[in-house]
């Protein structure tokens, strides 16, 4: 049986890979990051002799990008159907998590490092299941599609732009500034920096990677009057970055520094490299609580 299921694992992403090739053949800016995700997230089986780990005891940080109406089918790193989402949305609420803006993250992280770990567990230990939603790269989807079930359910959902690429409109279509501030203003949903060029940090240096990521915050504090917050909070372009590099950005002001790295944030967890869980497409509420609940177990229980 465990060898069925580990093929059909192995299936399930090599499909994904495939439509996330695809996908990256008409839009190469948009789609890098995930094919590193599909190829390390996904190790199902690893987790079975594991000890579940409380989930107040950790905070999960979900990833996802673009959205649709149509059925992308089961597999694909990049698109979430919009019914999928609202799904999603209730499965969370009805099991009790409380979903987080990045002001709220930073406040908790700020809190526990505050607080003495006597014992030296890496747990927590916050009483409440947290949950953190996250979009990458600013497509129109997010505001078309996302926005609106952001919006109904009451929730704060947080999305990583490209500043140039929503000024100037690159590569596959984004949502414009005016879309950006009616989201800020109507909702919870908060928009954050992905740089201004989203060149990876291993095609550039760390001086000129923290000069486009100052750039992301002066053009987001420009473009979003309604803005008001003093959180600064980044994704790395493609999830990469070094040691280096979080500390120019930690000095720079960042507070919450994201990566693509399978995991959920315990207190070892750095600020300059907060893992993510990537949400893929034909995944139900109770599929990504399964994920959640195997990647804590990687990340916590061996």
């Amino acid at each position: 049986m465990k060898r069925i299921f580990t093929i059909f694992m192995t299936m399930v992403m090599l499909l994904g890979m495939t439509q996330v090739a695809m996908a990256a053949e008409k839009n190469p800016d948009a789609f890098q990051a995930a094919v590193d995700v599909l190829k390390s997230d996904q190790k199902v089986e690893e987790t079975q002799a594991l000890p579940k780990v409380d989930p107040t005891e950790y905070i999960p940080v979900l990833m996802y990008h673009h959205f649709a109406v149509r059925d992308m089918g089961f597999g694909d790193g990049i698109t979430t159907m919009q019914s999928e989402l609202e799904e999603q949305i209730r499965y969370f609420k009805e099991q009790g998590y409380t979903i987080i803006s990045m002001e709220e993250l930073d406040q908790i992280l700020t809190k526990k490092e505050q607080e003495k770990d006597t014992d030296g567990d890496i747990g927590l230990d916050m009483k409440v299941k947290y949950l953190c939603i996250t979009m990458d790269d600013g497509y129109y989807s997010n505001y078309d599609l996302a926005y609106p079930v952001f919006r109904k359910y009451n929730v704060p959902a947080t999305i990583f732009v490209v500043t140039d690429y929503i000024t100037n409109q690159i590569g596959l279509k984004k949502f414009t500034w005016s879309n950006a501030s009616e989201m800020i203003n109507n909702s919870k949903v908060g928009i954050y920096n992905h740089t201004s060029n989203h060149v990876p940090a291993g095609k550039t240096t760390t001086e000129e990677f923290v000069a486009a990521a100052l750039a992301g915050e002066e053009a987001l504090e420009a473009n979003l009057p309604t803005r008001r917050t003093s959180v600064r909070a980044l994704a790395y372009p493609n999830g990469q970055n070094t040691p280096e590099l979080q500390q120019a950005l930690l000095d720079e002001g960042f507070s919450l520094l994201f990566t693509i790295d399978p995991g959920v944030i315990n207190r070892s967890t750095s600020r300059g490299a907060i893992p993510r869980i990537m949400v893929s497409s034909g995944m139900t509420g109770a599929d990504i609580v399964a994920r959640i609940e195997q990647t804590a177990a990687r990340t916590m229980g061996s």
